[in-house]
């Protein structure tokens, strides 16, 4: 997808190696949305009627409560994961599709019960995480600043965030294995903490799963596509190299090499696909490390 890579073998070797990374970074991309596609529409995990109700729900959720973010089906039971309030959390189906079975006509009242049932007893309270539990799972989410618009941004309930510059900003999670919960500033004022505690905390916390060879991006290109959740919020523990490149076109992508020898309209036309097609995007922008800063690089460039 770009002319070279500094590894150190031939060039055609290198130039190989490049359309190789390039290749990889868009079939695991696109992978990835075949996978929650799967997730979402596959039909054959389910008999038909089964797959009706998901459908339904789907369709009913989103005419409904667009407050509510449906998800997928999750992968090893009748379950899916819904975006309630900023956290998302798994739901089991199996009591509502009995449900639905048997009073088909009241689907949208059963779904109104569902929902309000999530928000009354299936999350995470501001007064029921405490700060010893959070520390041990806190973890920064490097996020667009029009998706922290869109969350909202005033009162208690708004998300705690660090600015990375005009596009990107770093949020705070707790993460665990049946939730992920956004942290706002209600719970600053519970914890008494301020936001450079939670950043410092977040990124020790970070560095503890691994940064995956990012040391070795200014040498030669790094693509990280782990699929825990982290990836894009890794370039946090990126050396911010003078001219380091940058790309972080979704959640699960981080892109970052040296400028000499990249082509620089192909990477960026890759990262703006990727961007385009994923599920939780971040930017569509190639960035390039400038005086401590990641700042776009432009098109005219």
């Amino acid at each position: 997808m770009a002319k070279a890579l500094k590894l150190g073998p031939g060039k055609a070797d290198i130039q190989v190696m490049w359309l190789w990374v390039g290749l990889g970074w868009c079939v695991l991309a696109l992978g990835g949305v075949v996978v929650h596609h799967r997730m979402r529409r596959d039909s054959s995990r389910y008999p038909p009627e089964v797959a009706a109700f998901v459908l339904r729900l789907e369709n009913e959720l989103h005419a409904a409560h667009p407050d509510v973010e449906f998800l997928g089906m999750l992968p090893d039971r009748f379950a899916c994961l819904l975006n309630v309030d900023g956290q998302e959390t798994p739901v089991g189906l199996y009591e509502a599709f009995r449900h639905a079975e048997a009073f088909p006509e009241s689907f949208a009242r059963m779904v109104v019960r569902l929902v309000s049932d999530v928000r009354e007893v299936g999350l995470d309270r501001v007064d029921d995480l405490e700060f010893a539990t959070a520390s041990q799972l806190l973890m920064p989410q490097v996020r667009s600043r029009a998706w922290l618009e869109e969350q909202g941004t005033f009162g208690d309930s708004g998300l705690v965030h660090t600015t990375l510059n005009d596009e990107l900003v770093t949020v705070y999670v707790v993460d665990d294995s049946s939730c992920m919960v956004f942290i706002c500033r209600a719970h600053l004022k519970r914890w008494q903490k301020d936001v450079a505690d939670l950043h410092n905390l977040a990124l020790a916390n970070l560095a503890q799963v691994g940064e995956s060879g990012l040391d070795h991006a200014s040498a030669e290109a790094v693509l990280l596509q782990s699929g825990d959740g982290f990836d894009a919020s890794r370039l946090l523990l990126l050396e911010q190299q003078e001219g380091l490149l940058v790309a972080v076109p979704d959640r699960d992508t981080l892109w970052a090499g040296p400028e000499e020898g990249q082509n620089l309209e192909q990477l960026m036309a890759v990262t703006e696909q990727i961007s385009d097609r994923s599920q939780y995007p971040v930017s569509s922008k190639l960035f390039r490390v400038r005086d401590g800063r990641l700042q776009p690089v432009q098109e005219s460039e």
